[in-house]
């Protein structure tokens, strides 16, 4: 092969070749609050991008957005004039520059005189609003990662305290909080045979989020449930008193202040609890009642 028919590359190196993205929009994207709070969080999220936002001129810009530039959230970085809709592309608009009346394609010149014209403006996001939106991104991920930790530091959502007179009672507390999602410790479920009762006990007392006391006459006098409400009391936990057939002046002198419930209500609870369960249960109870009619 000779040299003249050698293929010839432009002298471009892989540092200088830049991807450009660009978004545009024009009078009326941005009527409500949500339209204007979805543009600068664009504006923030993709800094990389440019935003351009078309007007004809003569005509005054979307009101939220005005209010947004005057209070300096958004601002105008360039504005360029002699752009018209595009006749071929729906929402599209063409840049075109008219030299001494000459046009360089013959359906310019009809764009032209048909008009209207456009001006291009570009936007950014200011500095100080992008300061107060990461100060805000900052706090939110502090508020999740809190959280985060605040449900990975508990072994357990709640501690069953409960005398064996009322075993059966506990039973169905454990398994409606299952359902619900959540996580309980009950002796009878999560202690193994040979394991030290009173170590598991206390590990699972350290580790669930608040104690639900189940109070009867029975529990009232276990030394067992005495003992794992004192302690919850010690350590703090939320202590939620559970009252099966037996009235809220029968509660403890330091839990009296507590705000009890009924054990027949218990499904009340564990909606509060578990809010995100109930739904979900719910929804399940509803797509069984659904199946049956069909």
């Amino acid at each position: 092969m000779s040299e003249t028919q050698n293929p010839i590359f432009p002298n471009i190196i892989p540092s200088s070749i830049k991807m450009t993205k660009h978004r545009e929009a024009e009078k009326g994207d941005f009527s409500t609050e949500e339209d204007l709070q979805t543009l600068i969080l664009l504006l923030f999220h993709e800094p990389e991008c440019e935003f351009f936002y078309f007007v004809e001129q003569g005509s005054p810009s979307d009101p939220l957005l005005s209010a947004a530039i005057a209070r300096g959230d958004i601002l105008v970085e360039e504005s360029e004039f002699f752009y018209y809709r595009h006749p071929k592309i729906d929402h599209g608009y063409v840049h075109i520059d008219v030299r001494d009346g000459n046009y360089a394609w013959d359906w310019q010149r009809d764009v032209v005189e048909k008009g209207p014209m456009f001006i291009r403006e570009k936007l950014k996001i200011s500095a100080r609003k992008r300061t107060e939106l990461e100060i805000w991104q900052k706090i939110e991920m502090e508020d999740a990662f809190r959280e985060h930790r605040k449900k990975t530091a508990y072994q357990f959502d709640v501690f069953l305290s409960y005398a064996t007179g009322d075993r059966q009672e506990a039973l169905r507390l454990h398994e409606a909080i299952t359902s619900a999602g959540g996580k309980a410790f009950l002796a009878e479920k999560c202690i193994q045979p040979g394991e030290d009762f009173a170590e598991k006990i206390r590990q699972a007392l350290l580790g669930s989020r608040e104690l639900w006391l189940l109070i009867s006459h029975t529990s009232k006098e276990s030394e067992w449930v005495i003992s794992e409400w004192g302690a919850a009391w010690a350590l703090e936990k939320k202590i939620v008193p559970i009252l099966h057939r037996c009235p809220p002046e029968s509660l403890p002198d330091r839990l009296r202040k507590l705000h009890a419930i009924d054990y027949y209500r218990y499904r009340e609870l564990i909606e509060n609890t578990f809010p995100e369960g109930a739904v979900r249960e719910s929804k399940q109870s509803l797509d069984k009642s659904t199946t049956k009619t069909k």
